[in-house]
């Protein structure tokens, strides 16, 4: 793969969910019913549930999500619009691998963290999960690189 320069990555057109909205309303509860369980073992080296309030609403989300972990530091992203009740830091719950912990999330925007979480990504999860997150994609030259979608945004979780 071909590296870029800059610490700016280019960016790419907004990801598409890889499954119908609608379908969300389906997996995402039953993923949640997973992630609760003793079964939670099928999913949690790569899914845990992020636990927050919205910051206008008030009203209390959990929705599976994707994570990295370098110690007690999780870094998460989102395609969606849910990532915003993060600006500024915002507390959060997180059932990681069956356990109950709390933390501070809060938006990341240094491109050199956000590259960092990308290679790592590529790194541990091979090129083509990377890809069909949209994180590589084809340059100029139809080589594949490291790119980051528009609306996408990566939130670091400061576990307590």
């Amino acid at each position: 793969m071909t590296e870029i320069d800059q610490d700016q990555l280019p960016r790419a057109a907004a990801m598409e969910p890889p499954i119908p909205r609608w379908a969300y309303g389906i997996v995402n509860p039953a993923m949640s019913f997973i992630l609760r369980s003793p079964l939670h073992r099928l999913l949690s080296d790569n899914l845990m549930l992020l636990i927050y309030d919205g910051r206008k609403s008030g009203t209390r989300y959990s929705i599976p999500v994707g994570y990295m972990q370098e110690g007690d530091t999780l870094t998460v992203f989102s395609h969606a619009g849910w990532a915003k009740n993060f600006t500024g830091g915002h507390p959060v719950a997180v059932r990681l691998r069956g356990q109950l912990r709390r933390g501070v999330g809060r938006i990341i925007t240094d491109q050199r963290v956000i590259r960092a979480a990308i290679e790592r990504m590529l790194r541990e999860r091979g090129e083509p999960m990377t890809t069909r997150m949209g994180f590589v994609g084809p340059g100029p030259d139809g080589a594949p690189r490291l790119q980051l979608p528009a609306r996408t945004s990566f939130i670091q979780i400061e576990l307590a």
